[in-house]
């Protein structure tokens, strides 16, 4: 994503996007930057999604001119859910 050009990497944890922003950003300080790095600190804490995090990573490299190869989607809303059978009720 960032370094000489044509030269492309792959980031694939919110531990690597944090690294990359903090020692090779072709932007220096901007709002996108600044809550990308709060967003990412956040998700190592565990405070916030990887997906959110991920979101504003892809937000701050587009705000860089970094080529994103990936379709973008919208940060997650609301708690996960998960699909489980329910217990089956005999005598209720």
């Amino acid at each position: 994503m960032t370094g000489q050009p044509g030269r492309m990497r792959v980031v694939t944890s919110a531990l690597q996007a944090a690294e990359m922003i903090l020692t090779d950003w072709p932007v220096d300080d901007s709002e996108v930057l600044s809550a990308t790095k709060h967003a990412l600190l956040a998700c190592l804490e565990g405070d916030l999604s990887p997906g959110a995090a991920r979101f504003a990573f892809i937000q701050a490299a587009k705000e860089a001119g970094n080529y994103v190869d990936e379709p973008e989607r919208g940060p997650p809303i609301g708690k996960p859910f998960r699909w489980h059978r329910s217990k089956s009720r005999r005598g209720a």
